[in-house]
């Protein structure tokens, strides 16, 4: 069959509801040229005249009534396919959305996205992975990931990311930790034994490059990728951690911890959130994101960026 004109079937279905070319012409905005000219190539194609004329009216032949059922049910899905390309129904959409983030931001925010999530769109499920960060340019353009919250990196101009929050670093022990009596005092901090919590298998931290350029450092005796563990380590000994604030402030309801802020300066971690370019304009992506900063304003432990919703659909 030659390649098949879907102009052609319009001009079908517009001659056919409105009873002649002139009304089918202005029903298309298209001239009556141009009309009698589809109709001509139509007749070609299906080797029938299709329509007679009567007076003023265009009357179907049989052929046209034993395809125009058709011809209306396909055009009729071409058009809902397009609306549904722009709209999003939560409430029967079916995906799985695969998000990557560290298990600090996990502990946080699942719980209360996942909640979220169930409430307006029960059949989406949604798979949690720890981030790698030098893996993330990779998995966001090989579509591994769908969404990965991070610090801050270097990212290609496909990658759209916004800054979701800063998050203040601080000295965690636990309860009754002789450190705390003095917290201001940098050389105390230096005395004890320190877990350090990363993805990255022997990269150097920003902290520890600046105590070396101070000719200082820390004795790390632990480091180890989950701040769940890390937490757990420093609550039955002397050990001390730098961690962010809004995920201890979180953990300190439910564990002996006491927190003080750093006894050096060092600037706040940043949160970006970062997705593909061929995800942003995706109705259903731009719902998750959106979702994903819903959820984070509900939490009372860290201040999110001003006007992220929008920025999230931007």
């Amino acid at each position: 069959m030659a390649k098949l004109d879907l102009n052609l079937m319009a001009v079908l279905e517009a001659i056919y509801d409105e009873g002649n070319t002139s009304r089918a012409a202005e029903a298309l905005y298209l001239s009556q040229s141009a009309v009698s000219h589809a109709l001509n190539r139509l007749r070609s194609l299906y080797d029938d005249p299709l329509f007679t004329r009567q007076g003023h009216m265009m009357m179907p032949s049989p052929l046209t009534e034993r395809v125009i059922v058709q011809v209306k049910q396909g055009l009729q899905e071409l058009r809902r396919s397009v609306d549904d390309a722009h709209t999003f129904d939560a409430a029967n959409h079916q995906q799985t959305f695969q998000l990557s983030q560290r298990d600090a931001m996990e502990t946080l925010l699942l719980p209360i996205l996942m909640e979220r999530i169930e409430q307006r769109a029960p059949q989406i499920r949604l798979n949690s992975t720890h981030s790698t960060p030098p893996n993330l340019v990779e998995q966001l353009t090989q579509g591994q990931v769908d969404l990965s919250l991070e610090l801050e990196l270097p990212v290609p101009e496909h990658l759209h990311h916004i800054c979701l929050f800063k998050d203040p670093l601080i000295v965690v022990g636990r309860k009754g930790h002789p450190f705390f009596e003095n917290p201001d005092s940098l050389e105390a901090f230096l005395q004890y034994p320190q877990v350090l919590v990363s993805p990255l298998l022997n990269a150097s931290e920003w902290i520890d490059m600046a105590l070396a350029k101070k000719g200082l450092q820390r004795n790390v005796t632990l480091r180890c990728s989950s701040y769940p563990s890390g937490i757990h380590s420093l609550l039955k000994s002397d050990k001390l951690s730098i961690m962010p604030r809004g995920y201890i402030e979180a953990q300190k309801t439910l564990l002996p911890l006491q927190t003080a802020p750093l006894p050096f300066a060092s600037p706040a971690i940043e949160i970006h959130m970062y997705w593909h370019q061929r995800h942003h304009h995706d109705p259903a992506h731009r719902w998750l994101r959106t979702q994903l900063v819903h959820s984070l304003e509900s939490l009372d432990t860290i201040s999110l960026e001003p006007d992220l919703a929008q920025l999230a659909l931007q």
